[in-house]
This record gives structure tokens, C-alpha cells and sequence, in this order.
């Protein structure tokens, strides 16, 4: 159970990270040329690839634990 604990925030984690970055890179381009230009297939893009991130991150987490890796 604790492992599907450790994927599910792990791909949570990686999504949220994903959309902030999103974020900051428009608050860039809105300093920089003065408008605010949000596309709904570029964040949907950004969850995509968080949550792939997130999810590899998460069974490499599962993984080393199930081997015994000191410090998972």
C-alpha cells in the first residue's frame, strides 16, 4: 500500500511541478513582451509530461525499495 502511495504523490508532484513551470515561463513572456498568451494544448502538454515524469520517478522509488536499496 505504501508503495502506491509513494507513485500516486510522486505523479501528483511531478504534474504540479510541470504546471508551475508552466506558470513561470508565462509570467517571463508576459514581462518580456507585454502579453499574456495561455494555450489550453500547451498546459494539457505540461500534464503530460509531468505525469510521466512523476510516474517514472514513482517506480524508481518502488523499484529500489522492493531491493532493499539503503535509504528508500
Amino acid at each position: 500500500m505504501i508503495n502506491l502511495l509513494f507513485t500516486f504523490f510522486s505523479i501528483l508532484a511531478g504534474i504540479i511541478l510541470a504546471e508551475v513551470a508552466y506558470l513561470f515561463l508565462l509570467i517571463i513572456e508576459f514581462v518580456m513582451l507585454g502579453h499574456f498568451n495561455f494555450e489550453l494544448l500547451a498546459a494539457w502538454h505540461y500534464l503530460k509530461v509531468g505525469g510521466g515524469g512523476g510516474s517514472i520517478i514513482g517506480i524508481g522509488i518502488i523499484i529500489l525499495r522492493y531491493f532493499g536499496v539503503k535509504g528508500f
